[in-house]
Parts: C-alpha cells; structure tokens; sequence
C-alpha cells in the first residue's frame, strides 16, 4: 500500500528570464511502524492459505461492475453538451479508464425533482442495484442527473450505500462521507443542485404568468405556454423575432381547429357536443360512445374513455371554452388549486360556446351527478369466467380494475385504462396470465383453507390475534396479571421485614397503604374488561369443510363470491411485475366469536 504523501510549496530562485517559478516537492509523511507479527498468527494464515508474508503475491482484482445513468429533462440540454449520447460516452471513458466494468445503461429523459414514483426508469435502476450483488458502482455524469431533491438524494445515496453500493459523479468533487468535511460537501453538493432547480422553476413559473397575459399584435389573442389544445382548437406556432444568440423566438395561440372528420369541421363537433348533447342533460357514456360512434378522435387516443369526457366538463375547462385563459389551475401533483390562485385571462383565444351555454352545461352536469351511481361492485361480472374480475383485482399504478381480456395467444388480465381509455392515466399495459394468477390465489386460499382443517391450530391463531386486539381495543394492561404478582411479592416482603423488627414502621405503613391501592386499580381494571371473546374450533372446521366443497362443484358466480370472502385485495405491481395477495379470516367465521366485539379480524399472522 503507497504511503501517504503531503505537498510542501517552496519558492525557487529567480530564472535567468527574470520569472520566479513555483516548484511542488512532494515528501512522504512519517510512516508508523507496523509491529512484528506474532509467529503463531503467521503460520496459521499461512495453513489457511491467508497472505501473512508481504512478498506474497496475490491475484489481481476482477474489475468492478457498474450501472450507467444518464438523464435529460429539456432539449435545450442537449444543446449544451448533455444530451444523453454524451453522458454515455464520457461514462463510458471514464469506466475505461478506471477498470470499470458496465453491466448495464439506463437512461431517461424526465425532471428529476418530480416524485420519485413516476421515473420509472429510474425505480427500475435503482432495483438492479439493490438485487444485484455484483453491482457496486452506478456512474453518472454528474449528481443533478441523479436526483435534483436534495434530502431524496442524501436519502438514495445512503440507502444504496448499505446495499453496497456507490453513486459515483464524474463532474463533482469527491468526498468521504465518512469524515466531518465529507458530509458537509455532500450536503452543499446536493442543496446546490436543489437550490439551482428551485431557481430555474420560480422564473419558469414567472415567466408562464406573464406570457399567457401578454398579447400578439397582430392577431390579438394571448400566448399559450405550450401543452396540447382543448379540444375544437388547435395550435399554431408564429414567429416573433431572435434570441440574442440567433435563436427563433416561437410563440403560441390558440384558432378553431377546421379539421374537417365525418363531414364536419372539428370545432362545430365540439359545439354540437357541449351544446345540444352535455348541454341537454347526456350522460358521461353517453357523451363518450358519440364520439366513438361517430369517429370522432380524442385528443391523444382515436377512442374516447369516461375520464377524457368528465375532464372536459370541468369549470376550468369550460371556462377555456367561453374564450378565457386559464393557467395555475393544478398543482404538480394534479390536485387542483383553489380558483383564488387561477390566472384568467378574458378574450384570450375565439369562444366556442357563450357563457350562457356554459352555465347550462354545468347544471345539467350536477343534475346528472344527483341520480344514482353506477353499481361499482361486480355485478356485470358475475358470471364471468374471470374469477378476479369486477373490482377485486386492481392495478396500482391508476387504482383501475384489471379486467378480462383475450387475445389470439390466450386469455389475460390487463389494467382496464388498456381497453376502455387505450391506457389513458395509467402508462403502458402488462398482460397477467389468466390461469397463473388465479392459480396462485387458488394456492393460497386452500392453504388457509388446510390450515382451518386443523381446528386446534387455527383457533390458537385467532384466539391470540384476538386477545391482543382486544385489549388494544380495550385499553387493557396485558401485563397487569404480572404487575398484581410482583406487588404481591412487594407486599410480602415488607411484611416479613416488619417482623424481624424493621425499625421504620411508618414507612412500612405508608409503602403497605400505597401497594394496596395499585394493587386494587389494576384488579379493578382487569374485573371490569372481562375476559375476551374466543372461537369455537367447531365451527372453524364446519366452515373448512363447507369452504372446500363449495369451491369445487360451485357455480363461478358462487366461488367468486367465496374468494371475496377470503381475499381482502389483490394488487398488481406494474413497475415490479408483482402481485400482491391479502387474505382475511371470512367473517362467517368469525360470528363464532361471543357478541360484542367490535374489531376488523386480520389475517392473523398466517
């Protein structure tokens, strides 16, 4: 191992040009001697086969294995030699150079101060990381294009770093985060890139607010600041001078869109339909299959969906529609912001509709909304062949239902945005095998099923749960039988010191009189709780075996409704490929309990 090394700057003698040159001498620091090893340790580390003898040599170290990360969240980026090529490539010298070996490369092309959830790439970057135990490295070109979140970053970096892994930035300066200094760059590094993006944002923001009030000369209506158009209008770019580099400045309005689609332009369709249809009191599906029927394209899909119709009937939208601006109406999170925070912008682009029809539109709407709901539970899928169908299996990506669908290679469960919004508020679709999932529900339902079949050791189960959440329920002191017991004890003794002739009697008096008193609350306690309830094993192997017969000859309609009874939720996990299965004890069992007992029975531990 080198030593260690210092720099000493000393001044040399004036050069015969006249110039006076700074010379770097470099000396080695004192090093400590190491002591003798001990002779018994030396031979054994030899045996072993261990390198007690410094000569010894001993085979190089396979290159580390690294994952190559590199992100972009503007085009102008790349404009400023950040493209993603160019990550790469210096990722990729530097890996060289370094005896690095890259196992693998993500990237993508997503701010990174939105919520973590949503960079997909990333989450399944970070998972190769962690299950990967041959990785130890992940490149990047610098810690901005890890994450922009300063406490998400320090937060990624240490978790990773407990798995074993390193974030190494190519452009930033190393530092130990073991050592006082290490963290304190490490903080400044990361509030840096936070503080920088916070800035960029607050002018972003600024900058927007002024531009969707400002005016074109020439046309008269207010800029946009970009996004797709409502639709019955379209979008169109116009050319408003340089920038002082030479770049076109392009600006934004919003005209009817004049497309012309089933014999008629697409801003009349869009006034027939908030008119004459929404206006009339039409519901969301029926809005909805007009479109569809008529071949009428969504904005982004060729098919409409119910969420793309309720969107364009909100107030913020129709106010759009009137011919107002409307900016800062949600947040980054999509919650929508109080109407005091709107900016709106009168006459900032043609009206479709007056404001008149507008209010006509949204009193048909909460008219609509009055009458009674559609059935969300599973009654259009109760004789389905899909036993997971009708709102028990659910994507968690957009809370949807994973609904039936088969294709030419078999049968599947997809999340429902797939065929009813073509994917529409979710993202791109996984298919689930049909027979695999139900396979594994069914596996797991039997092996609760075989565990009722032993009524001894299912009804401990329960009994235990059971009394733990009771006396959670009850405000019960699970361990009052044992503090009565030692204050017995406490008791005792004092009365034996007592007798052999403890000399502070009033003491003894005043401690007696004060264990009595607990003594006598927390038995007052325990008296007034009562004990808590317990199942009948009886009935817990009835209901086994009525359970087992039912799932074998039943109806579809009849062993849905029994895996109702015994799965709480099934969730599918798209970004892991996972689903997830939450059983429960059926609440048929669980009326075996006494009266009373008011608590949600749980899965009890099996």
């Amino acid at each position: 191992m080198p030593r260690p090394f210092k720099y000493q700057y000393v001044t040399a003698r004036p050069s015969p040009s006249g110039r006076r040159r700074r010379r770097r001498r470099c000396y080695n620091a004192p090093r400590e001697d190491k002591p003798e090893m001990n002779g018994l340790l030396r031979d054994l580390l030899d045996a072993s086969g261990g390198h007690a003898n410094g000569n010894a040599e001993q085979a190089a170290p396979a290159p580390a294995k690294a994952l190559a990360w590199a992100r972009v969240s503007t085009d102008m980026q790349d404009e400023r030699g950040l493209s993603i090529p160019e990550q790469m490539r210096e990722i990729r010298l530097y890996a060289a150079k370094h005896d690095i070996s890259i196992v693998d490369e993500f990237r993508e092309a997503v701010s990174a101060f939105h919520n973590q959830k949503r960079r997909l790439e990333f989450q399944r970057m970070l998972a190769r990381a962690r299950s990967d135990r041959g990785v130890s490295i992940i490149l990047v070109h610098d810690f901005s294009r890890f994450c922009r979140d300063s406490a998400e970053a320090r937060f990624l970096i240490q978790d990773l770093r407990k798995a074993g892994v390193r974030v190494v930035s190519l452009n930033d300066p190393e530092f130990d985060s073991e050592t006082v200094a290490g963290v304190f760059m490490e903080a400044i590094t990361h509030a840096k890139n936070e503080a920088y993006s916070r800035e960029v944002a607050f002018h972003t923001r600024k900058g927007c607010r002024a531009n969707v009030q400002t005016r074109d000369l020439e046309t008269g209506w207010c800029y946009k600041n970009g996004g797709q158009p409502l639709w019955g209008y379209r979008g169109e770019r116009l050319l408003r001078g340089e920038e002082r580099g030479g770049r076109p400045i392009f600006k934004s309005i919003w005209v009817l869109d004049d497309a012309i689609v089933a014999g008629r332009a697409m801003h009349e369709w869009a006034r027939y339909w908030l008119v004459t249809l929404a206006g009339g009191g039409a519901t969301l599906a029926e809005l909805r299959d007009f479109c569809n029927q008529k071949g009428i394209p969504g904005r982004r899909n060729p098919f409409w969906g119910l969420s793309t119709v309720n969107a364009i009937l909100q107030p913020s939208v129709l106010l759009q529609y009137c011919g107002f601006g409307v900016w800062n109406v949600h947040r980054k999170n999509g919650q929508e912001r109080p109407p005091e925070e709107w900016v709106v912008v009168e006459n900032a682009h043609p009206a479709l509709i007056t404001e008149d029809q507008a209010r006509a539109v949204a009193a048909a709407r909460q008219r609509n909304s009055q009458t009674k709901k559609f059935d969300t539970g599973f009654g259009k899928s109760r004789n389905s062949t899909y036993l997971l169908s009708g709102g028990l299996f659910k994507c968690s990506r957009c809370g949807a239902n994973m609904t039936g669908f088969r294709t030419e290679s078999g049968y599947y469960y997809v999340c429902g945005s797939q065929p009813y919004r073509k994917g529409m508020g979710c993202g791109p679709g996984v298919y689930v095998p049909q027979a695999q999932v139900e396979a594994e529900v069914i596996s797991g339902l039997k092996g609760l099923v075989d565990v009722c079949v032993d009524p001894k050791r299912f009804t401990r189960k329960v009994n235990e749960e059971v009394r733990r959440i009771w006396e959670a329920s009850a405000a019960v002191d699970p361990h009052a039988d044992q503090k009565i017991q030692a204050i017995d004890k406490k008791i005792g003794n004092i009365r034996r010191a007592v007798e052999e002739g403890l000399e502070d009697a009033n003491w003894a008096n005043v401690r007696l009189r004060e264990l009595h008193a607990e003594r006598k609350a927390l038995a007052a306690a325990v008296t007034a709780v009562g004990q808590p309830p317990r199942l009948d094993a009886e009935t817990v192997l009835r209901y086994g075996r009525q359970t087992e017969k039912l799932f074998s000859q039943g109806e579809p309609a009849e062993r849905k409704r029994l895996l109702r009874t015994w799965v709480q939720a099934i969730t599918f996990v798209p970004e892991e490929l996972e689903v997830k299965i939450n059983y429960r004890v059926p609440e048929s069992v669980m009326n075996g309990l006494v009266a009373g007992v008011g608590f949600e029975p749980t899965t009890f531990g099996l």
